[in-house]
Formats: structure tokens, C-alpha cells, sequence
């Protein structure tokens, strides 16, 4: 099996040819990026880290040491998601925050164009030659979720799996991974199917559209805002652990396919 990790909040970039059309990052998420280009360690987040706004330089952290400790290939999306979510269908109510709903349908199409269709035909693409060399694919996306549910209380899970339980190789897959990270990592409670179904809109569901499911594990890994968003020391350790895991659980499986 190959293992293919996405990231499809952790961009930070506008692209070029939509920079005179759109406001400074500031103005849609609240936050301030001093120079789109560079990997961002110049944002300054919110006070509030329990919901994401716009840039979700958490996720992105989370899945480079994950991609890393995991030994796994790792696709993020560069530009910003307070643009457009490229997880979302098209048809989808929340594909364009309100801020860029309320933009010309002319602005709305280049995003969709610069932005949209490229990350997810590259993620398409990739997962293609992938299955070339190997029997089948495991593609991680990796996401955070918001600390606390829209009526206000705390979320019950540090993290979760969501997969679709119709396909029996995703729920195996899952299991199997699941038992690692309790036997790994304790202080997380992990959930399967948390904080939402492993079927909703998404882009893994997109992806199983396209693959057949023996050779297709679309998983999307979620971390909890109010531990991932913390800039400590245990946070990396944890990480490291949750990656290893996933790595362990790669290799096994390239084991009993040999």
C-alpha cells in the first residue's frame, strides 16, 4: 500500500492573478499575513484559537509532523481557505465563505479556477500514479475542528476518524489504527465518525467516487482546536506519536502484502 497525506486548510497565499481583485487577508479572516509567500510564521492568530478563521496554520503544522513521522508524501493546498474550501462539491452551500459569496460571480469563477480545480486534480492525479505501483492507497486529509459545538459546548473527542463504514477496507483500516493511537497515545480520546460523518461532503467522499474501494481508503483525520492549536512542547510529542502510528500501521501493511 502507498500513503498520501492532503492538507486542504493550511494555505496562506492569494494567487497573483486575483490580488488586485481581493481585499487584504485581514479583512476576510482576521488575520495578517506579512508576506503571502513564505511559509507562514509571520501570521498572528486571533486570540481566540478555538475556531478556525480563514488560515488554519494548525492543520498545516499537524500534517507536515504527521507527513513527516509517518513517512508519508504530503499535498497541501497553498492558498487561502477563507477563499473557497477545496473540500467542499461544488454545489455545496459553504464551498465560498459569506464574505466571498457576496463577490462578482466573475471573482468567484477565477477562485474556482486558480485555486479549486488544481489542488484537487493534483490530489486526483497523484492518488492515479499511486495505484500504478501499488495495490491500493490510503489518502489521509487532514483537518483541525472547532473546540466547542455551534451551541456552545465542549466537543467530547481530541480526535477523530471519519471513513465511510459501508466500505469494509476503510472500516478495517480505521480499526486497526484506532487500536494504535490507544495503545500510543492515551491521554487523546479518539472517535470514529467524529465530529460528523465520514460521508458527508467531502473531499475523500469525492475521491471514492473515483477509485474502487479495494483500492481506495479515503480517511480524514481530525484534531481537535483545543489541544492542537497549543504552541507547546507536548503538542510536537503528540504529533510524533500519532505520525509513528500511522507509519507503523503502513508498514504492517507492506509487510503482509509481501
Amino acid at each position: 500500500m502507498s500513503l498520501l497525506l492532503t492538507c486542504d486548510t493550511g494555505g496562506w497565499k492569494t494567487p497573483t492573478r486575483l490580488r488586485d481583485r481581493l481585499a487584504p487577508a485581514e479583512d476576510f479572516s482576521g488575520l495578517q499575513v506579512a508576506e503571502p509567500d513564505l511559509i507562514p510564521t509571520t501570521i498572528s492568530l486571533p486570540t481566540d484559537r478555538l475556531s478556525r478563521r480563514g488560515v488554519d496554520r494548525e492543520a498545516y503544522f499537524a500534517a507536515r509532523k504527521l507527513a513527516h513521522h509517518g513517512g508519508s508524501e504530503l499535498i497541501c493546498n497553498e492558498f487561502r481557505s477563507d477563499l473557497v474550501d477545496v473540500g467542499r462539491s461544488l454545489h455545496h452551500r459553504d464551498l465560498f465563505p459569506p464574505q466571498v459569496r457576496a463577490l462578482p460571480v466573475e471573482t468567484r469563477d477565477a477562485i474556482i479556477e486558480e485555486i479549486y480545480h488544481p489542488y484537487r486534480n493534483r490530489v486526483q492525479q497523484r492518488i492515479a500514479e499511486l495505484l500504478q505501483t501499488w495495490s491500493y492507497v490510503v489518502h489521509l486529509s487532514v483537518r483541525t475542528f472547532d473546540a466547542k459545538t455551534t451551541g456552545g459546548d465542549w466537543q467530547r473527542g481530541d480526535l477523530g476518524l471519519l471513513y465511510d463504514p459501508a466500505r469494509k477496507d476503510e472500516l478495517d483500516w480505521c480499526l486497526d489504527l484506532f487500536d494504535e493511537l490507544f495503545a500510543s497515545v492515551r491521554e487523546l480520546k479518539v472517535r470514529r465518525n467524529h465530529p460528523h460523518r465520514g460521508t458527508n461532503d467531502s473531499l475523500t467522499k469525492s475521491m471514492r467516487a473515483e477509485f474502487p474501494p479495494d483500492r481506495y481508503l479515503g480517511v480524514e483525520l481530525t484534531l481537535n482546536r483545543a489541544w492542537v492549536s497549543r504552541p507547546v512542547i507536548r503538542r510536537e510529542k503528540v504529533l510524533e506519536r500519532i505520525g509513528r502510528c500511522i507509519g507503523r500501521l503502513a508498514n504492517a501493511s507492506i509487510e503482509r502484502a509481501a
